[in-house]
């Protein structure tokens, strides 16, 4: 593997450990629809999960159109953002299954929400990773396709 793709990996990976958080973008009926969301990731970089229950707004546009975003970033609010802030935006598709062993990456990430990931209301969402773009300095742009 080439040694800028493995730097890029790493830092990807390396944000989606430090980030609990990221906005989801789905296409709602006639504008996108922003949503925060706590994420899990496959190891791989091949897929990302959230939890969210099953009668919600995010849930129904991703049943309708299964092209998702989401964005995590590592800004604190503070002027050094403006030159340390790094910005991720992760292009994917929701698959139809979820595997077991997702479902426990998710609920190891967040044991304080074991309660709502077992409430039967709530559905583990598996979104399968096209695209990683990865953005520092405002400027600087990195890109990784996952085949």
């Amino acid at each position: 593997m080439e040694r800028s793709i493995l730097q890029l990996k790493n830092k990807i990976k390396e944000l989606l450990d430090q980030q609990k958080l990221g906005v989801l973008a789905t296409q709602g009926e006639k504008y996108p629809y922003n949503t925060l969301v706590a994420y899990a990731f496959s190891e791989d970089l091949r897929y990302i999960f959230f939890a969210t229950m099953k009668h919600t707004r995010k849930y129904n546009n991703i049943m309708k159109h299964h092209h998702v975003s989401i964005l995590i970033d590592s800004r604190t609010n503070d002027v050094t953002d403006f030159k340390d802030a790094v910005a991720l935006t992760v292009m994917a598709k929701m698959e139809n299954t979820t595997p077991l062993e997702y479902r426990g990456l998710y609920l190891n990430r967040f044991p304080h929400l074991k309660d709502f990931i077992e409430d039967p209301a709530t559905t583990i969402m598996t979104l399968k990773i096209n695209k990683y773009i990865y953005v520092q300095r405002f400027q600087e742009v990195l890109e990784l396709d996952i085949k």
